[in-house]
């Protein structure tokens, strides 16, 4: 059983980061024999989408560019679940944008070409996280799930604000009013629930 973090922040040691790592916490105290993998959007080597749609997917899930893209999805497939953190700069940061789109695009062409078979990450559990320096955390979270829905995954919700993952605002350490730390903790008991009940 294998949980993957991808930390979408270019900060490799920020509030992003931690929060990534305390969901992979909370799933490991509980099952001790998971195995968890921290992907750093800023570690990667990511480019942006060329809208080359006459050969998007062409292959399943083959994107002409080489890079970075082919090694994360791998991994993302491998993973029987997902967390996807991400602060807020101007809008999400620019690399972690190029992957999800990258990724969408792949996803909407493997449909329209007719390819049969399920998308690969159909189903599978997914929880979210946004931080920012003091904006509300629900436009990251919003544009997040919207890459999570288009790849067929599965949402992991919260029943406490902002309810479609974990938010955090500033110092998530000091954050009293989103409880970040609390939640995170909450969403990787949610997240080792989800993925035991699929297996």
């Amino acid at each position: 059983m294998k949980i993957l973090g991808i930390v979408g922040s270019m900060r490799r040691k920020g509030n992003t980061n931690f929060l990534v790592r305390e969901v992979l916490k909370s799933a490991k105290t509980i099952n001790p024999q998971i195995e968890t993998e921290i992907l750093q959007i800023s570690e990667l080597k990511i480019e942006s989408c060329r809208a080359c749609y006459e050969l998007c997917s062409k292959e399943p899930y083959k994107c002409v560019i080489e890079d970075d893209l082919e090694k994360v999805f791998k991994v993302m497939k491998s993973a029987d679940g997902i967390v996807i953190g991400s602060p807020l700069y101007f809008g999400i940061p620019s690399r972690l944008t190029a992957l999800l789109e990258r990724l969408v695009c792949l996803s909407y062409f493997y449909e329209m070409r007719g390819f049969s078979k399920p998308h690969p990450l159909t189903d599978k559990p997914c929880g979210l996280i946004a931080v920012t320096g003091g904006d509300s955390p629900m436009p990251v979270l919003e544009r997040l799930l919207n890459f999570v829905l288009a790849m067929r995954m599965r949402p992991i919700m919260l029943k406490a604000y902002p309810y479609l993952g974990v938010g955090g605002i500033g110092n998530v350490k000091e954050d009293e009013d989103l409880k970040p730390i609390e939640n995170a903790k909450i969403l990787g008991q949610l997240l080792l629930k989800h993925i035991e009940e699929k297996l």
